[in-house]
């Protein structure tokens, strides 16, 4: 079904570009990363990412469109990715004032923080095909997803269905957030995670608290503490506490959540918007490894421009 959509806008862009119906936008990234692992046998890493996103859409009616995304990634450095350039996203969107449908290949996350899933960070490769289904009404939110996964996420090449369904509750500002997600035969012996979260503002920050369970027999209890303070307009500070133990959270070839598996510690970083169309991020993680306590510190320093 995805690919028939893609074939359908590919050739609706003559008649879109002519009638000034095609609607372009998106970002340019650099970022610096550097990974010290303070182990005498694991050597560190330090490199330069390059992310291109260009963003399409056409308006098919008041309430449906095309979308497709171009996206590009290379790299420079002790990093051996190969560069990625592909249409990674592209399907049919129909929204109302309170409900949003999203049919194709697309980004998606499940939980608050995305630790469940969350696949926003991929380009070229790691995208989701199917379903996403929002609505809000009133003091009630819902979520719905069903699909499949990318192979490239996995180890073993192969890709796998995904169902999610999340619902909140908003008191006044405050939400609470449960979260379901079903991924079968994932090689860390658990198919089914469950997450709770519970996020209030106070004053210029936002508190948040998440936990997360699985069906693993072992190792399956992962825990978000997090704050998120706004001390100006244009800048954000940001503090995250946790500890995510392998079984928690969904495992792949690597972490197909926000944050990675299998360790504990925090992450601190600022985001300052520069002007309208720009902006810097830095971020630091002072974590270990739960299995073998390795240290990791990983600094980020990314900067964004808006086009």
């Amino acid at each position: 079904m995805t690919y028939l959509l893609l074939l359908i806008f590919l050739f609706s862009l003559p008649n879109l570009v002519q009638a000034q119906q095609l609607l372009l936008e998106g970002d340019a990234t650099v970022k610096y990363e550097s990974r010290q692992y303070k182990e005498v046998n694991i050597a560190d890493m330090n490199f330069i990412e390059r992310t291109i996103r260009l963003n399409g859409s056409a308006p098919l009616s008041a309430k449906t469109s095309l979308f497709f995304r171009f996206g590009h990634r290379s790299y420079s450095g002790d990093i051996m990715d190969s560069d990625k350039n592909k249409i990674d996203q592209y399907g049919l969107r129909w929204k109302n004032s309170h409900k949003v449908v999203t049919l194709g290949s697309q980004e998606a996350y499940v939980s608050a923080s995305g630790a469940m899933f969350d696949n926003s960070s991929n380009i070229g490769e790691g995208m989701f095909k199917g379903i996403d289904y929002r609505d809000k009404n009133g003091h009630n939110a819902y979520h719905f997803i069903g699909g499949r996964i990318d192979s490239a996420l996995f180890a073993d090449n192969q890709s796998r269905s995904l169902l999610g369904a999340e619902w909140a509750r908003y008191f006044g500002d405050v939400r609470l957030l449960f979260s379901y997600l079903h991924i079968p035969d994932l090689p860390k012996q658990a198919d089914d995670f469950t997450g709770f979260s519970l996020s209030s503002p106070l004053g210029k920050a936002e508190l948040l608290t998440e936990m997360a369970f699985s069906s693993a027999p072992t190792d399956n209890k992962a825990f978000l503490l997090g704050v998120k303070y706004s001390p100006i307009k244009h800048q954000t500070i940001k503090l995250i506490v946790g500890k995510l133990p392998d079984n928690a959270v969904p495992k792949g070839k690597s972490s197909l959540g926000g944050y990675d598996n299998g360790i504990r510690g925090f992450q601190i970083s600022t985001i300052h918007a520069l002007t309208l169309s720009n902006r810097l991020v830095v971020k630091y993680s002072h974590v270990r490894t739960i299995t073998g306590n390795i240290p990791i510190r990983k600094t980020e320093v990314e900067y964004t421009q808006l086009f």
